[in-house]
């Protein structure tokens, strides 16, 4: 295998190449596959370690597997911290694992945007998809593995007769320790760097760990190369430059890193008003309920169990486990009462309530490099985030739950979805705590150059041979957890783009 890190490079170094691509997540995963596969000498380029560095541990998680050291705040009237993977696997290394397709009323609403193009119409897509799932092993939860914390979301859906029930996760051998977020210990998830990765590695791919890439280079109207520091995993030392030479490069470093690169590297003028426009993060919050039996919410399949309600379009609830630690911490409560929590902590469930956003944000970059973010809600979407809780509250309730309570200001316990309700009706966004783990839409694709970023091809409408496969690409907010719709779409431009 081709596999390098830190050590594979001393001083200044040159490669060339038929394509390089700059982030080995889901979309550079997914496009290093077909373009390696299809012939091309494929080079990857990673800013975080070349083998997975997994640990229960938040502050270690963070460090090595998290953008930026999962410090990226959104800045507007409500800070909303934003969660983004890094290493050879990207965000597929530290998600929960979720596979929803694409809505097809969402690839319907793109046609316009892509002046008639139907590339990504549903139909055209479907073919992709189970080729796509079938590789990395996507599947319905177990219910032998989902745990408690799930099984009460999907017994409240069927008792009021909604839509959900287990999620389909790319996790075929997951055991239900419930630590995804942490990076898979038993190896059950199949995050791209058990299949795809491996499959372009097999093809002749190089991969290349620890380098930040922070420069690419064109000349005449085209991309000629890319180049980026290489620096030791663990004390950051500098270890020399990096510079790959390539007529295309498929960019892929995620909603935030994306269009954070272009504008770093310079390139942002060029490509158009568009580069790092219109962020969408599926912000939510947290719905909390008290159980009179053991529910134990860190163990089972992380995130295993859905919802939808007909009258909340765009809202998305599912489960989600979490360890005592943060339990604590979402309560919000300190001295006796933090101790009262620690006795209830066995007995609580929990869901995430997520929107698909009308509200948008900017992303850039600082002197240093590092990603500037605002974000600007749409209050439409406030009301639909309550909306949604109050659901979840009547979904919990019917599942198993006695009482519920959320991460927002003075909420306290209810009873009833009526009676949260009437406590969330008067609190302002700035009153919840809230989070946001799918940045998109960032460098969006489109017919006009104006107010897009590529074209249906993925190609840079302002420079040639450099291509966007990530989830910047989206024209608008997904809706679902976005990770199986990246690697369709960059697995649909990379066979494009190897057809040329």
């Amino acid at each position: 295998m081709t596999l390098r890190n830190w050590e594979d490079v001393r001083g200044d170094t040159v490669l060339d190449a038929d394509v390089v691509i700059i982030g080995t997540g889901p979309g550079g995963a997914a496009a290093g596959r077909v373009l390696a596969e299809a012939g091309a000498r494929v080079v990857m380029l990673e800013e975080g370690p070349a083998r997975p560095m997994f640990r229960p541990n938040l502050a270690h998680t963070q460090r090595y597997h998290m953008q930026e050291s999962g410090t990226m705040v959104a800045r507007g009237r409500q800070f909303v911290p934003v969660a983004a993977g890094r290493g050879v696997g990207g965000g597929s290394l530290v998600n929960s694992a979720i596979c929803f397709r694409t809505p097809p009323s969402v690839l319907e609403g793109w046609k316009p945007v892509l002046g008639g193009d139907d590339r990504f119409a549903p139909a055209r897509l479907a073919p992709v998809f189970d080729e796509i799932e079938a590789l990395i092993g996507v599947g319905v939860t177990r219910d032998e593995v989902a745990g408690e914390n799930n099984r009460i979301l999907v017994r409240g859906a069927a008792a009021l007769g909604l839509p959900g029930g287990l999620i389909r996760r790319n996790a075929p051998g997951c055991v239900g320790c419930g630590i995804c977020n942490y990076g898979c210990p038993s190896g059950g998830k199949a995050s791209v760097d058990r299949n795809l990765i491996p499959m372009a590695i097999a093809a002749g791919a190089i991969v290349q760990g620890d380098v930040k890439v922070d420069q690419i280079h064109h000349a005449g109207g085209a991309v000629a190369a890319v180049s980026g520091l290489v620096s030791h995993t663990e004390t950051g030392e500098l270890r020399g430059r990096l510079t790959v030479r390539a007529p295309r490069v498929v960019l892929a470093a995620g909603g935030i890193g994306t269009p954070r690169l272009l504008h770093h590297a310079g390139l942002s003028a060029r490509l158009g008003p568009a580069v790092g426009r219109g962020l969408h993060l599926h912000p939510g919050s947290a719905l909390l309920g008290e159980c009179d039996h053991p529910v134990t919410m860190w163990r089972g399949a992380t995130q295993g169990a859905w919802f939808e309600h007909p009258d909340l379009p765009g809202v998305l609830p599912h489960t989600f486990n979490a360890p005592p630690d943060t339990l604590v911490l979402l309560l919000g409560n300190v001295g006796l009462a933090a101790k009262a929590d620690l006795q209830r902590l066995p007995n609580l469930c929990g869901c995430v309530v997520m929107i698909s956003d009308h509200g948008e944000g900017r992303v850039g970059s600082t002197s240093d490099g590092r990603a500037d973010i605002s974000y600007a809600f749409d209050p439409h979407d406030v009301d639909r985030i309550k909306a949604g809780m109050v659901e979840t509250a009547r979904v919990l309730l019917a599942g198993g739950a006695r009482r519920v309570t959320a991460p927002v200001h003075e909420i306290g316990w209810h009873d009833s979805p009526e009676s949260l309700g009437k406590g969330l009706a008067n609190k302002a966004i700035t009153d919840f705590a809230l989070y946001a783990s799918h940045p998109m839409a960032t460098c969006r694709m489109g017919a006009d150059p104006a107010t897009s970023v590529i074209g249906p091809t993925g190609e840079a409408h302002g420079l040639r041979g450099l291509f966007l496969a990530d989830s910047s690409i989206f024209p608008t907010s997904l809706g679902v957890n976005p990770q199986l719709t990246t690697m369709v779409l960059a697995t649909a431009i990379a066979r494009e783009l190897a057809s040329h």
